[in-house]
């Protein structure tokens, strides 16, 4: 479960941004990873080297670092997110060719290109694997958002046919069923609206409106196909923001509407999924702004060229998951 938006503010700032739903703990803090880092395939064990540095939510499993969410030194940003049932990868290598397990591909995606004109390109020599080599132990089912500096937002969906990058219209994703069931779907709530309907008669009563009415249609609950319905009718009805700043606040406001509470949403086995954090990627000025669950304090990280130019190693950025106040006596 996960639920990720674009945005662009009038002053000409793009962005990315997602909620992280999930029960298994990921311990992902904002992470920086230099030109030229090294990693290490899980499936065949090949050595990587990224050309581009990346900015994003980071966690180190054995020697590598995973990223699930970031954006590169070019504007280049992407998102994975949970697909069940639904994700087909390849069942054996291409020899010659980058054979990967999903929860990599971000790594490869972000270190290797710089807009999603050349992800177009360089997808085709890559092949996401059928396989439980992965850092978690067992296959990862995925599908992906991207975006890049142009405000430009495409969908990656593995199902069987390649990798294939599909424009996004709507700028939202969720979870399964596939991008374009979801879109299909807005059919059934074009008559959610913002002002509200007026009085009507049912024979000679007049019923008048009991407050706000005009969103009733839209569905409150937390599936993929819930979330995906209301992230949409508000991204599109909301103000514009002015600038980068402001854009920053407006999207936690639309995450806020499909954040998961620890406890609300069980899985079979017990375990709560739940919103571990929000990250908002700002693609033109470069800078990651991070709230993790405990904590509603906004972490900023800016990817600045003094620390392209000289970190040459990860770097993780301090963030307490305990929540700070601001005392005002």
């Amino acid at each position: 479960m996960c639920t990720s938006l674009s945005l662009g503010a009038l002053d000409g700032s793009k962005f990315l941004a997602r909620t992280m739903d999930f029960a298994f703990e990921l311990n992902g803090r904002p992470t920086f990873l230099p030109q030229e880092y090294k990693w290490i395939s899980s499936y065949d064990k090949k050595t990587y080297t990224s050309d581009y540095a990346v900015m994003g939510t980071g966690a180190k499993y054995g020697s590598n670092y995973m990223v699930a969410d970031g954006f590169n030194e070019y504007g280049l940003s992407a998102a994975e997110l949970y697909f069940s049932h639904a994700a087909k990868y390849e069942t054996k290598p291409t020899e010659g060719e980058i054979n990967l397990v999903a929860e990599e591909f971000i790594l490869w995606a972000l270190g290797n290109n710089k807009s999603i004109e050349d992800l177009k390109e360089n997808i085709k020599q890559v092949h996401l694997i059928e396989s439980n080599a992965g850092v978690m132990g067992q296959n990862q089912p995925l599908h992906f958002i991207f975006s890049d500096a142009t405000g430009a937002i495409y969908i990656l969906e593995p199902e069987g046919n390649g990798l294939v990058l599909q424009e996004d219209k709507v700028g939202v994703l969720t979870n399964t069923p596939d991008y374009n069931w979801h879109k299909t779907n807005l059919a059934n709530y074009l008559g959610a609206q913002t002002t509200n309907f007026g009085a009507k008669k049912f024979g000679d009563e007049e019923v008048i409106p009991l407050g706000q009415n005009g969103t009733f249609r839209l569905p409150g609950g937390y599936t993929a196909v819930d979330r995906f319905v209301r992230t949409a009718f508000i991204r599109n009805a909301s103000e514009a923001p002015k600038d980068n700043k402001q854009a920053v606040n407006t999207i936690l406001h639309m995450l806020d509407s499909v954040t998961i509470p620890r406890g609300v949403n069980i899985k079979d086995n017990g375990e709560s999924s739940y919103t571990q954090y929000q990250t908002v990627l700002d693609l033109t000025n470069k800078i990651m702004y991070f709230v993790p669950y405990g904590n509603r304090k906004v972490y900023a990280t800016k990817m600045t060229d003094d620390l392209i130019k000289n970190q040459k190693e990860p770097k993780e950025f301090p963030i307490s998951l305990d929540q700070e106040f601001e005392a005002l006596n």
